[in-house]
C-alpha cells in the first residue's frame, strides 16, 4: 500500500466537484471546487512532482447513467447526454491503474459511485456504473454534439442540485 499515492488522491478527491467549473489558477492553495479536467490536472501535477509515472486517459460516459433528475437531463436536447471525461492512469508496480478523483465523498449522499478508502493497488471506481468508452487523447480525438447554451444551462442546474 502506497500511503503517499493514496494521500495525494484523497486530497484531490476532497475538492468538491462542480460541473463546468470556471478556470482557476491551478497552482492556487484556495481551490474551492473543480471539475474532472481540473482534478485530473491537479492530480497529475502532484503525482509527477512526487516521481510517479502518469498518463492521460479520457472517456465517454452517459449522464443518464448517474442519479441525476430527469428534468435536468432533459436540458440536453440537442447536445445529448454523452459526455467527455478526464482521468489519469498511474503506474503502480508493473500496471497502470485508472485513478479518478472526480466525485468527492459528499456525493455519495446523491448516490454517485464514490471511491471510499481507496487501496492504491486497484482502479478507483469509475465515474459511472454504466458504460464508459476509454481512449488515449494523445492518439484519438472524439467529437460530441456540443451546444454551449444547453451545456451551460445543464451545468447550472446540475450544480444547483448538487448544492452549489
Amino acid at each position: 500500500m502506497d500511503k503517499k499515492l493514496i494521500g495525494i488522491f484523497t486530497k484531490i478527491q476532497s475538492i468538491p466537484y462542480k460541473c463546468r467549473a470556471k478556470p482557476l489558477n491551478i497552482f492556487s492553495e484556495n481551490i474551492y471546487y473543480a471539475n474532472c479536467n481540473k482534478k485530473r490536472e491537479l492530480l497529475k501535477i502532484e503525482l509527477d512532482f512526487c516521481g510517479y509515472e502518469t498518463r492521460y486517459l479520457n472517456g465517454i460516459f452517459d449522464w443518464k447513467d448517474l442519479p441525476i433528475p430527469i428534468d435536468i437531463l432533459k436540458i440536453l436536447k440537442k447536445s445529448g447526454t454523452l459526455q467527455k471525461h478526464h482521468l489519469l492512469e498511474v503506474l503502480v508496480g508493473k500496471n497502470y491503474l485508472k485513478v479518478d478523483p472526480t466525485w468527492n465523498l459528499e456525493l455519495e449522499t446523491k448516490n454517485f459511485p464514490v471511491t471510499k478508502n481507496w487501496d492504491g493497488e486497484s482502479d478507483t471506481k469509475p465515474v459511472t456504473n454504466g458504460t464508459i468508452i476509454f481512449y488515449n487523447p494523445q492518439i484519438q480525438s472524439i467529437k460530441l454534439p456540443y451546444f454551449i447554451d444547453e451545456r451551460e444551462q445543464f451545468a447550472q442546474e446540475l450544480n444547483k442540485w448538487l448544492g452549489w
